[in-house]
């Protein structure tokens, strides 16, 4: 069965419950989950990798069993078939640009576009961070706690959408904060231009949990993503001269896609990880 999501194709997607297509959110779950694939054209992605647990890993599920688990292991509850009645009709619109965003990013990928992927893994994060305040409040149940903490994190010191929602994620909310602190790889010694892009990446960004220049690797808590991917957007698709911020330039990045093809994975794992975590708190029973 296929399913048309702005101009893409969402397929592999077997035998569905009734209404099931119709649901932004369900078609969300069985992408992060690796059980379906995106096409157009002829560009065909075989998404195969379970973001739902960290680090990411192939699925190995059947599609049935995958989704089942997912409701089980995020603490949803429930049988599939009531999710999707859930969420058919809930909150479409965003859940429809999320899912199109993260199949423009499959699509780019599969075509080995990795910096125009990289866009729409920001766009994903702007989109998100946007909405952090209505996401929050439409999970929680206890609305006059939910008052002290959106008075508190309102009223804190934060620049724009996008730190609003690194400070809703330093109190622990859409992540749980033991998965806050798990540390990520990023390892460019396998490319052409690995020790130019560790020396790039380091002289932009500082935050890392650990840095080997030796193999030109580093590691970065899950905490610090959002970060590192707004620095390197910012340093990389701004190229001011004087503003002494130290933006990046064509002689140290010598192949874009190769290096955005390196970073893109811990980027998407937390995404994917915000994402499902936003859908099982909203829908849980």
């Amino acid at each position: 069965m296929l399913v048309q999501v702005s101009g893409t194709s969402v397929g592999a997607l077997g035998n569905i419950p009734k209404n099931a297509e119709h649901s932004f959110q369900y078609l969300l779950v069985r992408l992060l989950l690796g059980t379906a694939t995106a096409s157009r054209g002829s560009t065909r992605a075989k998404q195969s990798m379970d973001y739902s647990s960290l680090p990411a890993s192939t699925q190995t599920k059947t599609p049935a069993v995958a989704v089942k688990d997912f409701l089980v292991s995020y603490a949803v509850g429930g049988s599939v078939a009531r999710f999707v009645k859930l969420t058919r009709a809930d909150n479409r619109d965003f859940y429809r640009d999320i899912l199109s965003e993260f199949l423009n990013y499959y699509i780019q990928a599969a075509r080995g576009n990795n910096t125009s992927a990289f866009v729409f893994l920001y766009r994903i994060l702007e989109r998100i961070s946007y909405s952090v305040p209505l996401l929050y409040t439409s999970t929680q149940s206890d609305f006059r706690g939910t008052f002290k903490d959106l008075k508190a994190i309102l009223n804190a010191d934060v620049e724009g959408e996008l730190g609003l929602f690194k400070k809703f994620l330093g109190k622990g909310k859409f992540i749980d904060p033991l998965k806050l602190q798990v540390v990520q790889k990023v390892s460019l010694s396998t490319a052409a231009g690995g020790a130019a892009y560790y020396d790039l990446t380091c002289n932009r960004f500082s935050n890392f949990s650990s840095k080997d220049p030796a193999i030109h690797q580093v590691e970065i808590k899950f905490s610090d993503i959002p970060e590192f991917l707004i620095t390197i957007r910012n340093r990389f698709f701004h190229l001011r001269t004087g503003d002494g911020r130290e933006n990046i330039t064509a002689n140290e990045m010598l192949d874009s896609d190769e290096y955005f093809g390196k970073i893109n994975p811990i980027i998407l794992s937390f995404l994917a990880i915000v994402t499902l975590q936003t859908i099982s708190a909203k829908y849980h029973v």
